[in-house]
């Protein structure tokens, strides 16, 4: 048996056997249907717009390839859904679980670690790789790639080649 307990007085018992929930319907149970935001504005989506949503983002990122554009920004990508920035913003933080400077840093790094798998960048310097992949900044490029790679770029370069 599962216990959870929601407040001092109110506990669920889930038996699993007995019970027949998935967990996507038992955690809608508990969300309010609208929530407000730092500055006050409401998102009240349901959860098949919040998929679509998400689906939409990451095809406009890997279709378009947006995020190779130095100085792309939230406004951006947000003007390419048609909605407000402030909503994809807490869509991002909410249901992502990444601001949108990770979450659009993680496609750069991705892209840049398949160019240096393919080799097509062996000829570049640092400055001119992180250039390559939207980035505006070697430092933030650095940073980042080692946050989602575990290593700097030139790091994984020479292991790479070895």
């Amino acid at each position: 048996m599962i216990y959870i307990s929601l407040s001092k007085h109110q506990i669920i018992t889930i038996k699993p056997f007995f019970m027949k929930i998935t967990l996507q319907n038992f955690l809608k149970i508990f969300q309010p249907t609208a929530r407000k935001t730092k500055n006050g504005h409401f998102v009240n989506w349901s959860e098949e717009k919040v998929l679509l949503t998400i689906k939409q983002m990451d095809e406009v990122m890997e279709v378009k390839q947006c995020y190779l554009k130095t100085g792309y920004n939230i406004r951006c990508l947000a003007d390419e859904l048609n909605i407000p920035s402030y909503q994809l913003s807490a869509l991002l933080n909410r249901k992502v679980g990444s601001n949108f400077n990770d979450y659009l840093n993680r496609y750069r790094v991705f892209y840049c670690k398949d160019l240096i798998q393919a080799g097509t960048v062996s000829n570049l310097n640092l400055k001119g790789l992180s250039a390559k992949c939207g980035f505006s900044n070697r430092n933030t490029f650095t940073t980042a790639f080692k946050k989602f790679m575990g290593r700097t770029p030139s790091e994984y370069a020479k292991n790479y080649k070895s």
